[in-house]
């Protein structure tokens, strides 16, 4: 299938199961930029009422995603996916649908950067993100590949987390459980069902990002511990997708530092089964605590 047209956009969008599993619907694509809804879903909420980070990151990965695409015959390119994805989160999102806008800031040979900005439905700002999309051929030659990554060494002993609420909504709908819980550091294990998936098989990029969040929230209130009044969001995410897979994942998330109310953590997302490193993250968390 080419995506030379709009209708060749929606079409292989329709193969996303990740993106139906959200209920995400497609209501524009151009040369220069698409438009998605996200609808209001109680599942995608957090326990406060607050639409989850990795939901928006989700909606603004499928729509600079659609938009790179547009134009490009992704069926003689074997290397397509998104690389490096980028989140401010500005507002909360309530009882309301989300909108994302695209627009393609430029096109290179093989790597598009999108825009895009998430709203609600009457207009007031959500989150902004930035996407680089890779759509390579290697020319036919075999890919170079250098793998080795500095992985937190797996935590031992493990040790069984305490109840959390982080861990309704969203994070239920995405099959996330927790694994590991030390003081700063979380590991958080999610299946890869077809339901996770992008049109191509493999974990979505957008299920991989909402992970990485959701991993670094979980070290972060493991660091400070759960207070009356406490009260925490993300601000900033940047996420990279250095490999793929189609199996369960692994996310281990550890916070570097500390500075008052700022939390920063790294994630490291990898195969459950092959250990390969698929997505790394650092995350920027706001918690504030009552003195």
């Amino acid at each position: 299938m080419t995506t030379r047209s709009a209708e060749d956009v929606r079409a292989r969008f329709s193969r996303v199961p990740f993106g139906t599993r959200l209920g995400v619907t497609v209501t524009d694509v151009s040369d220069d930029g698409a438009r998605l809804l996200l609808p209001y879903q109680r599942d995608h909420m957090n326990v406060n009422g607050v639409l989850n980070g990795g939901a928006s990151a989700s909606l603004i990965t499928m729509a600079g995603t659609l938009a790179a695409w547009y134009g490009v015959d992704l069926e003689t390119r074997t290397d397509v996916r998104c690389v490096d994805l980028a989140v401010q989160y500005l507002d909360a999102g309530r009882e309301e649908d989300v909108v994302a806008e695209a627009r393609v800031l430029r096109r290179g040979r093989d790597v598009a950067f999108v825009d895009v900005a998430a709203h609600t439905s009457a207009g007031r700002p959500i989150c902004h993100g930035l996407l680089t999309y890779h759509t390579a051929d290697h020319g036919g030659h075999t890919p170079r590949v250098h793998d080795a990554p500095v992985l937190l060494p797996a935590p031992s002993p493990a040790i069984a987390p305490h109840s959390h609420r982080l861990f309704q909504g969203y994070v239920t709908k995405l099959g996330i459980t927790p694994l590991h819980e030390s003081p700063g550091r979380t590991r958080l294990r999610m299946p890869c069902t077809p339901a996770h998936l992008d049109e191509t098989g493999m974990a979505h990029a957008g299920a991989l990002a909402s992970l990485v969040d959701i991993a670094a929230v979980a070290a972060s209130w493991a660091l400070v511990g759960r207070k009356p009044g406490a009260r925490g969001s993300t601000i900033g995410m940047q996420v990279s997708f250095p490999g793929r897979t189609a199996e369960a994942v692994v996310a281990d998330a550890h916070v570097q530092q500390r500075a008052e109310s700022l939390l920063f953590s790294t994630v490291h997302v990898t195969g459950e089964t092959s250990g390969r490193l698929v997505a790394m993250g650092q995350v920027s968390y706001r918690l504030i605590e009552p003195w």
